[in-house]
């Protein structure tokens, strides 16, 4: 009952993920709805017992307007040329993971399909709530070939329990006309190269900074990135087997370095209060080189003209690398089917239709550069390949195959990874680094005290 409380509270604050829906009547025929009303159309088909195919989906409502319509469109069509019923709900962000326990719990109104992503399945556990789609997302993979990290990446254990469909990204931003100043012509690549111009650039008597990387509570945006430097460096909290790795002396050397590079103003002040939108403010304010965002810090600059300049003076591209691997945090996303759904042939009818490539295609260019595309063929598709943002965008999906606790490969390893990222462990030890609450071993002890009291709720 503890461990039942205990993940049904930290359920509660997944990471934010959006849904769109479309509610239909009979005969094939669809609607938008908001919030998951009932139409009365849906009343008298309950309670008439209409036996005709129907399908509950519930899909991933992100930015735009204009993609959320495409994609209700897409669904209205699939009932339309199967004769399915077909109910979609639009929920809102903040509430799908409420709105879907409640759902789980009560039995009652439980969608066949949802979107999906790794750390929110593998919230559940032991009880994941999707299926095993292995043999769909192969039978994808051999028509389509997937990204290889994509493939591999979100993988759950040994199997796939979504769909992948889309990945999001991060981005690093540059201002080249800062380092140019400096005398740095190459553009950064490793980690290396990212201190170093950081450094070479930092002017904290006239209020800039080289590096905009905060550590406040809720960051998550580098609380992400810091974890890729970890990685990229050869460092991790976990090993495959899902042992904590007690020792690990890599993390601690970089939050370290970290915590230098804050005592010598490389870094702004206010960066340990930070919150998600620090890091992409301090950049649009003229305070910051180099900060890592989503790519609509890209969309806020070129849909604005107050940035025009700044635009072209920064670089875009993905992130850099380090010594050992270039392995980036996996934001893929896609649909899983509930384990309540009573016709999975149906619900894996409709996932290979969403999967049309001509349809998919015409879909990702209107989503471009938020999201991209998971699939090998991309790399030659002109949206991506010749658009210097949207290809750093598909590069990024190309190696995104970490994930929380990476490389952990035990199930139960990567539940309780997925549970620990909620107390944003990483930025935690890089904030008391910089703040000098805390050296770095110490700091990194008190994470490992944290992973193991989790690890206890599953004995």
């Amino acid at each position: 009952m503890k461990m039942k409380k205990a993940l049904s509270l930290l359920l509660a604050v997944l990471m934010l993920v959006s849904l769109a829906a479309c509610s239909s009547g009979g005969n094939g025929t669809a609607s938008a709805t908001q919030g998951g009303a009932t139409t009365p159309a849906q009343a008298d088909d309950a309670a008439s017992g209409d036996s005709a195919k129907k399908l509950t989906v519930w899909v991933e409502k992100i930015f735009s307007d204009d993609a959320n319509n495409y994609m209700v469109e897409r669904v209205q069509q699939y009932g339309k040329d199967n004769g399915v019923d077909v109910t979609c709900e639009l929920v809102a962000v903040t509430d799908f993971v409420t709105k879907l326990n409640a759902a789980i719990e009560a039995g009652v109104g439980v969608p066949d399909v949802i979107s999906a992503d790794a750390t929110r399945l593998v919230n559940y556990y032991p009880d994941i709530p999707c299926v095993d789609v292995s043999d769909l997302v192969n039978e994808i993979n051999e028509t389509r070939p997937y990204f290889k990290a994509t493939y591999e990446g979100t993988k759950i254990g040994d199997s796939h329990y979504f769909v992948p469909f889309c990945s999001s990204s991060t981005l690093m931003f540059v201002r080249k006309d800062k380092l140019a100043d400096a005398g740095i012509t190459e553009m950064p690549k490793t980690w290396d190269d990212v201190v170093a111009a950081a450094r070479a650039v930092s002017d904290p008597a006239n209020d800039f900074y080289g590096l905009g990387m905060g550590c406040g509570d809720t960051d998550d945006d580098d609380e992400n990135m810091f974890r890729e430097w970890v990685w990229n460096e050869g460092g991790s909290l976990f090993k495959e087997d899902g042992t904590v790795i007690a020792d690990e002396g890599t993390f601690a050397e970089i939050a370290t370095l970290y915590g230098d590079l804050y005592k010598e103003g490389v870094i702004p002040p206010d960066a340990t209060t930070w919150d998600s939108g620090g890091n992409n403010g301090s950049y649009l304010a003229g305070r910051t080189a180099i900060v890592f965002n989503a790519p609509t810090l890209y969309n806020a600059m070129a849909n604005n003209e107050e940035y025009k300049e700044l635009l072209e003076n920064s670089y875009i591209a993905a992130p850099p690398v380090g010594s050992v691997n270039g392995v980036y945090m996996s934001f893929n996303r896609g649909f899983g089917i509930m384990n309540t759904c009573k016709d999975m042939d149906t619900a894996k009818d409709f996932l290979q239709y969403m999967m049309d490539k001509t349809w998919y295609d015409e879909y990702m260019d209107q989503v471009a550069p938020v999201y991209a595309p998971v699939f090998e063929d991309e790399k030659e598709n002109p949206t991506w390949r010749d658009n210097e943002v949207n290809a750093a965008v598909l590069a990024y999906a190309e190696n995104a195959s970490g994930y929380y606790g990476w490389p952990v490969a035990t199930l139960e390893g990567r539940a309780i990874a997925a549970k620990h990222m909620y107390m944003f462990p990483f930025e935690k030890v890089f904030n008391q680094v910089a703040t000098g609450t805390a050296t770095a071993e110490s700091a990194i002890q008190e994470q490992i005290f944290n992973i193991e009291d989790l690890a206890a709720q599953f004995k």
